[in-house]
């Protein structure tokens, strides 16, 4: 008989492929988040489309098309000030309400995935309640970690990166130093942010609520673990990158000259969605996998 202590922990890879099957298993899920999207861009178009109806009715519509200089902007925004200003406070207003049901749900997104049944709707969203506040408050400390990354960049790299730019000999090596610094930051706030998915994940297997603490222990899992917990991180961002090029070169096929085109170009953005209603459930999942079988 094979105990817990006798189970290896699995690769990177070996997370991906059962951290899948997971999802396949709780496949209710990717449907009803389908379902919230769907209802989110319904809730985004309709508050914008007054506003957005007034603005085409202008020559401001035309210089979004054919470019137009800062002084002209400068001209329709006083014209349109309060247009614009409604505009821009129910883009904010809509984003912040999207990003705080996107914290709801990886409660349960969550907690579905660390378990070996189907989970119903009413469990889904009691789980998602359960978490709420604790993931809140894993939202602030990651938003203060990437803020930290970001000082400690401007306040030890950037100088030294601008002036190995300047002191380039060709346009190649400055653009290179340039993309250095950028992969610099990329890499930290990666890093961060896998930290805080394995406190999310942790909270939850362990069902623990001092939020300090457990991202000490994310922390301390993720470094310990680093030679896998990087790499399966890493191979899911690299599949999202892969689904957005993917996606950029599809579209520009469709036009919207003919009916077909357009049903087909509708059809793609539908299965690009579910694509990545797929993959936020993929970190999870693979990182889910991975955790329970180091613990």
């Amino acid at each position: 008989m094979t105990t817990s202590a006798d189970r290896k922990p699995l690769s990177p890879w070996s997370a991906f492929k059962q951290g899948a099957s997971k999802i396949w298993f709780q496949k209710k899920m990717l449907l009803w988040l389908y379902l919230v999207n769907l209802l989110f861009a319904g809730a985004i178009v309709y508050p914008l489309r007054s506003a957005m109806s007034e603005l085409s009715k202008s020559d401001l519509s035309e210089g979004f098309v054919t470019g137009f200089r800062i002084d002209t902007f400068l001209f329709y925004w006083s014209s349109y000030s309060s247009t614009f200003k409604s505009l821009f406070a129910v883009a904010v207003g809509l984003g912040v309400i999207f990003m705080i049901f996107n914290i709801f749900v990886t409660g349960g997104m969550v907690a579905a995935l660390s378990v070996q049944r189907r989970i119903t709707l009413r469990r889904f969203f009691n789980d998602s309640s359960r978490y709420f506040w604790r993931f809140c408050w894993l939202f602030i400390f990651m938003a203060v970690g990437l803020g930290l990354i970001a000082m400690g960049y401007d306040m030890l790299l950037a100088d030294t990166i601008d002036d190995l730019q300047e002191a380039a000999t060709t346009d190649r090596a400055s653009f290179l130093w340039q993309a250095s610094g950028v992969a610099i930051m990329a890499l930290c706030c990666a890093f961060v942010v896998m930290v805080f998915d394995y406190a999310r994940i942790c909270m939850v297997a362990q069902k623990r609520r001092n939020c300090f603490a457990i991202t000490i222990s994310a922390l301390k899992f993720s470094i310990k673990k680093c030679w896998r917990t990087i790499p399966l991180f890493g191979f899911n961002v690299l599949i999202v990158l892969f689904l957005f090029v993917v996606y950029l070169l599809v579209e520009n096929l469709f036009s919207n000259a003919t009916l077909a085109s357009m049903i087909g170009l509708f059809v793609f953005q539908q299965v690009f969605i579910l694509s990545r209603i797929w993959m936020r459930f993929s970190f999870y999942s693979s990182q889910m996998a991975y955790y329970q079988s180091v613990r």
